[in-house]
């Protein structure tokens, strides 16, 4: 039976997005909302350095090592009635650098390789990595932030194909913020950013499809902060956005000009962060992408009852292209709320649970007309222990029940994840 879960979202939605210039598509996003409330980058970059473990003169070395998403997946392949599955795991090990020239400036160097392996299915194992390179410059009226590098991992890449395959994102950005007064700041930001999917030795076909998928984006963003408070802020600007498909059969080639709104508070006890992007978005000539004109963004507010105790609400629209040449995206609405409970000093449990549907744009007018409810729960645990090291059990469940009948389909995996020195 088909269930009715929808979502109501105002025209005002509250994003939990990073201010900088980024992605202005997130092909798909774990469900779960933000685990945590995002912290003072200034100060977390400090305690990096000094708790990287070797010195050698002025130069840091933290090494890292992880065993990662040991994970038993069922339904690969996400159709209904299909009860294949295996069992993955990714292991790492690697080491961040980081050097301080002056007082204001830090290098952060990584090299971080991982393994991809499969039990079942060979031609899934691979070799994945991130390497970069960041500078960061806290100066007192100027912060900046440049970096480059790639970040090539597993993951699902959009809810139609809830499979997980590697993939790479090769990525630069650069972002400042010069403060004019007290209470005021002026904030540009740029990045480009180009995705390829990894799937052209894979044996399915629906995997294969993915690399229509592939595409570069160049986002630009511009604006004005006001902090009234220690605890406030905020921010008015404009984002400028183009993403280019490669030409063929699905060209999504895109490109706007959208005003954002950003808002925060954080307090002891209540946070909320929000961004709006009134997207604006026009086809390139030759590209089958729908002229799209609505709010998209996400909203998190966060509630500590206690010190030990954060409950999150929060919700979210955003736009992911459609494998289908039938449909040139689809707008995802999400609903979901959380909790998390420091049981001790070392353990931290979480769950959360959260609705939503997949509303699909039709680019051909024989196209039927498409949506698809979703449930997702699940949850981790966490133990923390000694030299940084992290042991997290997580869950996840997300159920697509769509009005076409070959739209329905699941996804489950439980897993393990083991990390040491890594704080990023």
């Amino acid at each position: 039976m088909r269930r009715h879960i929808r979502v109501s979202i105002p025209g005002i939605l509250l994003l939990t997005l990073a201010s900088s210039a980024g992605a202005q598509f997130t092909q798909y996003t774990l469900p779960g909302g933000p685990e945590e409330r995002p912290g003072d980058n200034k100060a977390k970059l400090e305690r990096d350095v000094e708790e990287a473990r070797f010195r050698l003169g002025p130069l840091r070395v933290a090494p890292w090592f992880t065993v990662q998403d040991v994970a038993y997946v069922r339904n690969l392949f996400a159709t209904e009635g299909e009860t294949e599955s295996d069992v993955t795991a990714t292991v790492g090990a690697g080491l961040r650098a980081y050097l301080r020239t002056g007082s204001k400036m830090t290098w952060i160097a990584q090299i971080l390789p991982e393994y991809v392996w499969w039990a079942d299915q060979a031609d899934r194992r691979s070799l994945n990595g991130r390497y970069g390179l960041e500078t960061f410059g806290y100066f007192n009226r100027l912060t900046f932030e440049a970096a480059a590098g790639r970040d090539q991992r597993q993951r699902i890449l959009t809810p139609e194909v809830t499979e997980p395959v590697s993939s790479r994102e090769d990525s630069a950005r650069l972002l400042a913020e010069a403060r004019l007064t007290g209470a005021f700041s002026v904030l540009a930001g740029t990045s480009l950013r180009k995705e390829t999917s990894l799937v052209e030795d894979l044996d399915d076909p629906r995997a294969q499809s993915l690399a229509l998928l592939d595409r570069e984006e160049r986002v630009s963003r511009a604006g004005l902060r006001w902090r009234p408070r220690k605890a406030w802020l905020i921010g008015l600007g404009a984002e400028r956005s183009d993403v280019e498909f490669e030409p063929g059969a699905l060209d999504r080639s895109n490109g706007g000009t959208s005003p954002t709104l950003e808002f925060q508070v954080d307090r002891r006890r209540l946070f909320v962060k929000a961004d709006l992007v009134a997207r604006s978005l026009e086809a390139r000539e030759g590209s089958g992408f729908v002229d799209y004109d609505r709010v998209t963004g996400n909203a998190g507010l966060s509630f500590a009852s206690s010190p030990r105790v954060d409950y999150w609400i929060y919700a979210s629209r955003s736009l992911t292209y459609s494998l289908s040449p039938a449909y040139a995206y689809l707008e995802s609405d999400r609903t979901g709320a959380s909790l998390a409970v420091e049981l001790n000093r070392r353990l931290t449990a979480r769950v959360f649970a959260e609705t939503g549907v997949n509303d699909y744009t039709v680019a051909s007018p024989a196209a039927p007309a498409r949506n698809d409810d979703v449930l997702s729960y699940g949850g981790t645990l966490q133990f923390n222990l000694p030299w940084s090291t992290i042991l997290r059990f997580q869950a996840l469940r997300s159920e697509f029940d769509s009005n076409l009948p070959e739209g329905d389909r699941a996804y489950t995996t439980a897993g393990i994840t083991f990390t040491v020195a890594d704080r990023r």
